[in-house]
């Protein structure tokens, strides 16, 4: 390439890392340089700039007093600059060009009747909506539910999807809060590898023109797993925790006429108050231990409906759900109800983890959009769960069992998810037509809900954008 020649090869799995040491060398080259020229020189063959304030600092160690910010690098940089490129007029005759960012768009207000009110709020059609209009809630959602399934179905490039799911699936492993090994961060550090060398191909090539694609934004991801070796999670370093720090600080500030003074005493306070807790650690009084939980985590039907048996030959659904029940738990019935059982149906679950699994037959009393009636199962509880192990469904309705002299067994009848293949590391299938799947254990400590994304685990709740109006509170459900 003609642009910057001189500079040094090097590979991923041996980066070129500054020490302390070459870096103060570089601070002091900076500081002695006689013109601008020199100045900009230096900065070019160092990536160093300027002294910055925070060097003052007792901790100072280069270059891990640095942290990344998670929460603009990988959604708001990063996920936004590949979609740029990606629409951009300049990228047509390109395989990474996606031509179809308008039916995209289009698509994703629809595929929310799917995604609970609890995950986030409404996603709006992002070829209207982009960039700074964009929340970060958004973006999240675009990178980790809608992109890839949707742009499968519109028959997008399957070399540049293959590496974006490299990068979503990095992005998921780096924003899961789950302790790691070496071993587990070799494999990150891997699979960046794999998605940056892919990028290069495809964005890049070898056209000079095409350098300006080549953005810190993307290549800093070959650094988080050494940021992870150094600060822990990545999530702690997200500018959105310090914004929220500084928004509290705010609400405590009480007077108008020397605002800055009182936050300046406000913190001084705080800061003396966490020294002399150091200091005198017996000012501190000892918090209560929380008491163990002595039972399970409750779960609890929701939603009542009575089952008409005198019309049961006129409702099809009804009917099937009721064999399926009866079949699993090896009635032979003769007329219904079967005499010494009594089944109750429902129109939803609240599971262990206080998430609320609702069903088809919940729609009769809701009038929300927006609707959590499929989920995932591990299919052998014992076992970790993994893709042989997962099952899909989307429920019917639950029921609750009573028969004299035994315990009630509760059931959830859903239609299965068949033919389940992972595409681009997303789940894939066709409803079943003609069977019924029964799902038993669910009063178990297992939780079965459907998958969220790390991302959401860190956002507010003015965040995450709820609406009032699809924010359902189970708890008021009448329950006949």
């Amino acid at each position: 390439m003609k642009f910057n020649p001189g500079r040094p090869h090097y590979s991923t799995d041996n980066l070129p890392m500054h020490t302390q040491e070459q870096y103060w060398d570089t601070i002091n080259c900076l500081t002695n340089a006689a013109t601008k020229k020199d100045e900009t020189e230096i900065t070019q063959a160092t990536g160093v700039s300027r002294l910055p304030l925070c060097v003052a600092s007792p901790a100072f160690i280069h270059p891990s007093f640095f942290p990344l910010n998670p929460f603009h690098l990988f959604y708001e940089n990063c996920m936004v600059f590949l979609w740029d490129t990606m629409t951009s007029p300049t990228s047509t005759s390109e395989p990474i060009h996606f031509s179809k960012s308008a039916q995209l768009g289009v698509l994703i207000p629809p595929a929310m009747e799917t995604l609970p009110s609890s995950f986030c709020g409404p996603i709006r059609d992002i070829h209207l909506k982009c960039n700074s209009q964009c929340k970060i809630y958004e973006w999240m959602a675009i990178l980790h539910w809608y992109f890839i399934p949707i742009a499968i179905e519109l028959s997008f490039n399957s070399v540049v999807l293959a590496t974006l799911a490299l990068f979503v699936e990095a992005i998921e492993f780096k924003m899961t809060v789950k302790p790691r090994n070496k071993n587990d961060l070799n494999l990150l550090h891997s699979l960046i590898s794999r998605f940056l060398l892919n990028y290069k191909q495809l964005f890049i090539a070898s056209d000079p023109s095409k350098i300006v694609r080549a953005r810190l934004c993307i290549f800093q991801l070959i650094h988080v797993p050494i940021h992870i070796q150094w600060n822990g999670s990545i999530r702690l370093g997200s500018q959105a925790t310090v914004e929220r720090a500084i928004g509290e600080e705010a609400h405590n500030i009480r007077s108008k006429k020397a605002p800055f003074r009182n936050l300046t005493n406000i913190i001084y306070q705080r800061e003396l108050f966490k020294i002399l807790i150091l200091v005198y650690p017996d000012l501190l009084e000892s918090e209560s231990p929380k008491p163990e939980p002595t039972s399970a985590p409750s779960t609890k039907l929701i939603q009542f409906h009575r089952i008409a048996w005198t019309k049961l030959a006129s409702n099809a659904n009804l009917t099937a759900e009721i064999l399926a029940v009866s079949a699993h738990l090896g009635f032979n019935v003769v007329q219904w109800p079967p005499a010494g059982v009594e089944i109750q149906r429902w129109g939803k679950f609240k599971l262990a983890n206080r998430n609320v699994l609702q069903s088809q037959l919940s729609k009769e009393r809701s009038t929300l959009t927006r609707r959590s009636e499929w989920f995932e199962a591990n299919s052998s509880p014992k076992m970790p769960r993994s893709g042989s192990n997962l099952l899909y469904g989307h429920v019917r309705a639950f029921y609750t069992v009573l028969t004299t002299g035994a315990e009630p067994v509760t059931l959830a009848v859903y239609t299965p998810l068949d033919n389940v293949k992972s595409i681009c590391g997303f789940p894939r299938g066709s409803w079943a037509t003609d069977s019924l799947g029964i799902w038993v254990g669910i009063n178990t400590k297992e939780v079965y809900i459907l998958r969220k994304h790390p991302g959401l685990a860190y956002l507010s709740t003015d965040e995450r954008r709820f609406q009032e109006g699809d924010i359902e509170d189970n708890e008021e459900d009448n329950e006949d």
